[in-house]
Formats: C-alpha cells, sequence, structure tokens
C-alpha cells in the first residue's frame, strides 16, 4: 500500500512539473544525505500488578541513513517544490530494519492577478510521532508503531481590495496504522471543507471569519475490540449482550465550526478584538454523546517596541453534551515575545478553554482521545546564539487536560461496584470523566560548519500523568543528526 501511495504521489508531482517557458523561471535541484540516531525510553506506571493487559517498557536505539532530494522551481506567477526523504532505519535494541519515507509536493500559482491557487501534499511513513502534525499535547503514539499518513490542501483565495479577500479550501487527511487490532491505533479518513473571508473597512477596522464541515470516517472496529465493549457493557449492566453489531459501534462523525473576529486598530501597534467561536459534533457511536461548544473573548495586542510585545484576552464559554446539563465556563490567554538581546528571545503563552478532540491518532481499543475536552496549557520558549553558526532553543511546557469519556465511566463503574440506578446523570458524567497531567521539556543544539554541513541534537522529556488506566509515563528522547547538502543543477 505504501509503495503504490508514493508511486501515485510521484506521479502527481510529475503532471504538475513546471512545462511552461512563457514566463522566466529558475530552477534549482539540491541533493544530499542525512544519518541520525534515535534513542528513546518509556516507562510505564503499573498501579495495579494483576492488569490482564499490562502494557510493557519500551526502548529503542535507531540508526538512519538515507538521501536528501529537493526540487524548486520559481517564476513571476508560481512556485513548486518537491522534497523527497527516504531513509534505511535499523533498531540496535530488537535488530529490526524498515525504510521510512517522507514526501511533500507543495506549489502556488496566480491564475489572475486577484486570484491565487495553493496546494499542498504531505507523505509520512515511519514510526516517529513527531511526523504527525500538530495536535494537541495528549494526541501522542505512544508505542512507536508504524502508520503512514498522507495530507492534501487545496486552496484557492480572490482578493477583491486592500486586506479584504475571501476563498475556500478542501483538505483530505488519511491516516493508517499497521497494528489496527487490541493495542494498536486506529484508521481514518478526514475530509474539510472550509469558507473563508476578511473584509477591511478602513485603517482602523477590520474583521475576518470562517465556517467549516468536517466529516470523519473511521474503519470499523476488529471483533476483538467489538468483543470487549460487549463485555464491558454486560459487567457493567449485569445482562449479558449477545451479538454486538459492530456497524452500531461506529466512529464516524461530523463536526461543524464557524469563527468570526473584529479587529479595532486604535493607535500604531495598538490592536482590541472580540472574537467568537462555535464547534459542533455530530457522532453516530452509540458511546458517544454529541456536543456543541461556544466560545467569546474580548482581547487586546500591544507592542511597546521592537523588543517586547503582548496579547491577552478572555471570555464566557458555554458548553452542552447531550444528557447532561450545560456548564458556564471561561477561556483566556495571554501571549508575550521579548528580544532579549540581539542573539536571543524569549516567549510565553498561556491559555484556557474548551475544544473538540476527535481526529488523535492515539485512538486504540477502548480507550480513544475523542469528546470535549477541558485544558490549561503553558508554554515557555527561549532560543540563543551562543555562536555565529551555533544555535541552542529551549522549551518547557504545561497542560493540563479533562476530557469526557462514557467508556471511561463504564469502566470505573465496573472496577468501583457502583449502581449506575442509583446515580443521576451528573454523577454518570463525573465518573465518565478522567484527568491528565502532561510535563515536557528539552532542547534543541544546531550547528552549521564548512557552509554544507549541519548536525543538531534534539533532546526532550516527557512525563504524563493520567486517571486512565496505562496511560501514565515517562519518556526520555535523544537524537543525533548529521546532514549535507547543496544545490548540484540551477537553470
Amino acid at each position: 500500500m505504501v509503495q503504490k501511495t508514493l508511486l501515485l504521489t510521484f506521479s502527481f508531482a510529475i503532471a504538475c512539473a513546471p512545462i511552461s517557458t512563457a514566463t522566466a523561471r529558475q530552477n534549482t535541484f539540491t541533493a544530499g544525505i542525512t544519518t541520525g540516531y534515535d534513542y528513546g525510553e518509556t516507562n510505564y506506571d503499573r498501579d495495579d500488578p494483576t492488569e490482564t493487559l499490562p502494557i510493557q517498557n519500551q526502548r529503542y536505539k535507531k540508526i538512519s541513513i538515507g538521501p536528501i532530494f529537493t526540487l524548486d522551481s520559481k517564476s513571476s506567477i508560481d512556485s513548486l517544490t518537491i522534497d523527497y526523504r527516504p531513509s534505511f532505519v535499523y533498531d540496535a535494541e530488537d535488530e529490526s530494519k524498515d525504510m521510512d519515507h517522507t514526501f511533500l509536493l507543495s506549489g502556488q500559482r496566480s491564475l489572475t492577478r486577484r486570484l491565487l491557487f495553493d496546494f499542498n501534499e504531505r507523505f509520512v511513513y515511519s514510526d516517529d510521532p513527531e511526523l504527525v502534525k500538530e495536535d494537541p499535547g495528549s494526541d501522542y503514539n505512544k508505542g512507536r508503531k508504524r502508520y503512514w499518513t498522507n495530507s492534501l490542501l487545496l486552496k484557492t483565495t480572490y482578493t477583491y481590495d486592500k486586506g479584504s479577500s475571501f476563498g475556500g479550501s478542501y483538505s483530505y487527511d488519511i491516516l493508517r496504522n499497521d497494528d489496527t487490532g487490541i493495542g494498536g491505533y486506529e484508521d481514518y479518513d478526514k475530509h474539510t471543507v472550509d469558507l473563508f473571508a476578511s473584509h477591511r473597512f478602513n485603517a482602523s477596522w477590520n474583521m475576518e471569519g470562517g465556517v467549516s464541515y468536517i466529516r470523519g470516517l473511521f474503519d470499523p472496529p476488529d471483533q476483538e475490540i467489538v468483543d470487549r465493549v460487549d463485555s464491558a457493557i454486560s459487567s457493567t449492566t449485569g445482562t449479558p449482550e449477545q451479538n454486538v453489531d459492530s456497524s452500531n459501534l461506529s466512529n464516524d462523525l461530523s463536526e461543524y465550526k464557524a469563527n468570526a473576529t473584529l479587529n479595532w486598530i486604535y493607535a500604531p501597534f495598538k490592536t482590541m478584538e472580540i472574537r467568537y467561536q462555535f464547534s459542533a459534533t455530530d457522532y453516530e457511536a452509540i458511546l458517544r454523546n454529541d456536543s456543541l461548544l461556544h466560545n467569546l473573548s474580548l482581547g487586546a495586542s500591544y507592542r511597546f517596541s521592537k523588543q517586547f510585545s503582548f496579547a491577552f484576552g478572555g471570555g464566557p464559554s458555554y458548553e452542552k453534551t447531550e444528557g447532561y446539563e450545560a456548564n458556564w465556563n471561561y477561556n483566556a490567554y495571554l501571549n508575550i515575545d521579548y528580544a532579549l538581546s540581539k542573539r536571543s528571545t524569549f516567549s510565553a503563552s498561556a491559555e484556557k478553554g474548551y475544544e473538540q478532540d476527535n481526529f488523535s491518532t492515539n485512538n486504540n481499543e477502548l480507550g480513544r482521545d475523542q469528546g470535549l475536552t477541558e485544558f490549561t496549557d503553558f508554554q515557555l520558549d527561549l532560543s540563543y546564539q551562543l555562536l555565529k553558526d551555533l544555535n541552542l532553543k529551549l522549551f518547557a511546557s504545561y497542560r493540563d487536560e479533562r476530557q469526557e469519556n462514557i467508556v471511561h465511566g463504564l469502566v470505573s463503574v465496573a472496577e468501583d461496584d457502583i449502581d449506575l440506578a442509583s446515580t443521576d446523570r451528573e454523577d454518570r458524567r463525573e465518573l465518565s470523566s478522567f484527568d491528565r497531567d502532561i510535563y515536557r521539556g528539552g532542547l534543541t543544539l544546531s550547528y552549521t560548519f564548512m557552509r554544507y554541513w549541519t548536525t543538531s541534537l534534539h533532546y526532550s522529556f516527557r512525563r504524563q500523568n493520567s486517571e486512565r488506566i496505562n496511560d501514565s509515563f515517562d519518556e526520555n528522547r535523544a537524537y543525533l543528526t548529521l546532514s549535507v547538502q547543496n544545490d548540484f543543477f540551477r537553470w
């Protein structure tokens, strides 16, 4: 399947390659080679040594080597980039070997003076969780299980005035895992349609907004998982369930989103905004409750100088989950950027709010990271140029989240021998919610020498505390790379 997908992707790239000579072009072909050593160790907490399915600690020592091929083509009206990086990987810990693939195809073209078309396609086949595009901190492929993902984005924008435009986009994201049984991860297709617009009224006022529809199609669960759900339901109701229909366990869903922001630039480098966000999820799964979320916030941003700027805001949040009482809460954010010197910068951010988390790469068996999530998130970043070609980046973060999960409630009821008939629906909601704390920290040290050579060392530490079974662990990862890359042809 991977080879077939790569073949189709390469065929698309060749078809999109520039062949017109009507406008002057600059083409650059770059090639190189990269090698790396990736060491990681994950140790899980075992609160109950009698668990029937305890998760195993993991360690890997991966050595990789592979070429780099990059083609850039630019003209006054369009651009195209093709980047392909295959890599041979050997794990000295378990003496296994495999091939990783990373492919990127991106470009844009001005169809007219006002109409711009963008496209982007990215294919990854690997076991590295950091290659999956950014998602919430809990969205983490803990088992270093192999997967492939392909993301396609088509976007068009029409600019009708200075600072005013509208457009739309379509994206198609695929996730496929080598292991989808118990302990494996869940495959899905994600279709997203976006419409967006921005309008500048004058030098002081502008607004922007958009709407989105997202359709998630998940593979039917394996029969092992169906049987486990059957067993969990039976243990809580006391009545054996027979012949559970896996089609009723479909995790397909639809998301609806909308947002609007009004900005007032009341002085140079001083802006106030009012922002509204809406999201709703309609689940087909019998063990998921539909939910909707409204966020309203008032904020401001101010740039004191070239060195220091900040932004802050907040407001009320309203969430309603099917079958439960509605809740009022709040959302807030704070962002700070400070240039300590010409060679160092510091940034900090804090955010509190709700989000819909429905497309986690961490979904497996009964433990799906899916649903309405309340979170608090703190981030710290420091960049420092030690020498002309030597750079250091430090980072640290903390995330606290609380997610509603009916399956977690079923497990809690079974473990604590709770009589569901004696509990009200808000008690059931409390039983169905679990907390998770995530601490992360690390550094990246990179050095460029002899013009074409680059070496970097990346270290990260992650500590996760969770109320879910097999979800608390410590992870240490160190990744050392050495690369050389040069332009071979220009025409």
